[in-house]
């Protein structure tokens, strides 16, 4: 049994000696270092810069507006009672053909305002009370169109009305 004690003395217990322990600190330490140093010298990122709104000409002509069309009371007296409907008439178009649709609108302010008061009177009462108006502003819209025509490359001015305002008022008091 004592050559088994003497084996078991002169092996080392496993692992790494301390002296390899030491060398991996130090190198692990010297690339910490090295790696600090770098970032602190090359002086951080650049500063972030919003770039300007690159639109182009195009790109601004395309954008959509909305002009007024029509603001006036209408009536409507298909249930038996008179009913004014205090309204807002809004399009939607392309922002080059503003000045023309304006334009177009000032000089057909009667004929336009006509067409609308003539859809009003025609107007079913379930059509006044829908809570999207989708019939009312289907009307109006081929109105619209019609009057106002169509761009150069054959497409309507006129892109959406929107029924800005829609108030009911008994008229008959």
């Amino acid at each position: 049994m004592p050559e088994t004690e003497a084996k078991t003395e002169e092996s080392p217990k496993g692992g790494f000696s301390l002296k390899t322990v030491l060398v991996l600190v130090a190198i692990l330490a010297l690339e910490a270092a090295a790696i600090s140093a770098v970032f602190l010298l090359s002086g951080g990122p650049e500063d972030a810069r919003a770039a300007g709104a690159a639109e182009d000409e195009a790109a601004l002509a395309e954008q959509p507006v909305e002009v007024l069309v029509i603001a006036d009371k209408f009536q409507n007296t298909r249930t038996g009672r008179s009913y004014l409907y205090d309204t807002e008439v809004y399009i939607v178009t392309q922002r080059r053909w503003r000045g023309s649709v304006e334009q177009r609108i000032d000089s057909m302010e009667a004929q336009l305002t006509s067409d609308v008061a003539t859809i009003f009177r025609r107007a079913e009462p379930a059509h006044l009370l829908e809570p999207e108006l989708a019939t009312l502003t289907r009307q109006l819209e081929a109105a619209m169109n019609r009057r106002l025509g169509k761009d150069e490359e054959g497409e309507p001015l006129v892109q959406e009305v929107l029924i800005r305002k829609l108030m009911r008022f008994r008229g008959d008091l």
